[in-house]
């Protein structure tokens, strides 16, 4: 709770289209990835990018997300997109737009795109580690070992599981939900309400992971209902942020405070 959030600074583009505006956090606003966002994947659209800039080691995913998202809420939009930068476009834009028009932004509290793609809109599980997970863990690789011990140290009994059938196998399933990942599209009217009852949307505790499952466990058990649209969107895997050990520990400590959160609300 204590630790930085880093700095950012917010960076607009097309502001006078506000029904619907895109909240993209991002290292760089001219580097290739937000480039992309602004002249290809969500061309024409109201943007708002949260520029983290280069070097930042506290940068902050959920912190950032949530100023972007405040910034978005003094537009007073329907729909408030949130999107990782390092994606590409496969259905254009005005797919996404035309439908939301049909939806009722007053009870759909999240939108997820359909189809479901390894990084976004994924079933997955709140579940609680059977011991024989400890036991296979004497014989990982030192990189997937260290996370593990690291969660058994701090006692996590809850993770967020995927959908495969050998994870029944190391994980007993607790509660399924809709995982948004890496692309949302939330209603600016329950973010406006998130804000006033908890004061934050992505909760700003968790550094990089799983804030966007968090949120999704949030909205799944509140009042707001979920809708799925039909729009698909390509995704790089790490592109930003990377995919090596010190984003594998950091991931870690998310879980570490996730099991902590959770799992005196779930039992």
């Amino acid at each position: 709770r204590e630790r930085p959030k880093g700095n950012y600074r917010i960076v607009e583009f097309n502001k006078e289209n506000n029904d619907i505006i895109v909240v993209i956090p991002t290292m760089d606003v001219n580097g290739k990835f937000a480039i992309t966002c602004r002249n290809e994947i969500f061309k024409g659209l109201h943007i708002i990018f949260v520029e983290s800039g280069y070097d930042n080691y506290y940068f902050n995913y959920a912190h950032n997300c949530n100023a972007g998202i405040k910034k978005a809420i003094e537009y007073n939009p329907k729909w408030i997109i949130v999107s990782n930068d390092d994606m590409y476009k496969i259905d254009d834009i005005s797919i996404l737009v035309e439908q939301l028009k049909n939806i009722n932004e007053n009870k759909i509290g999240i939108c997820y795109a359909y189809p479901p793609a390894r990084y976004y809109s994924a079933t997955n599980y709140v579940s609680k580690i059977r011991k024989i997970r400890y036991l296979i863990n004497k014989f990982l690789p030192i990189d997937k070992k260290i996370p593990f011990e690291i969660k058994h140290k701090f006692n996590v009994n809850y993770i967020i599981s995927g959908n495969g059938i050998i994870n029944l196998f190391f994980y007993k399933r607790i509660f399924k939900f809709t995982d948004p990942i890496s692309f949302m599209i939330l209603s600016s009217n329950m973010t406006k309400e998130f804000f006033d009852h908890e004061g934050f949307v992505f909760d700003p505790v968790y550094i990089n992971c799983p804030e966007e499952s968090d949120l999704a466990i949030r909205i799944h058990k509140s009042k707001w209902k979920i809708t799925w649209i039909n729009y698909k969107i390509g995704f790089y895997i790490g592109g930003s942020i990377g995919t090596g050990l010190q984003r594998t520990i950091r991931d870690t400590i998310g879980a570490v405070y996730f099991s902590y959160k959770w799992e005196r609300k779930l039992n």
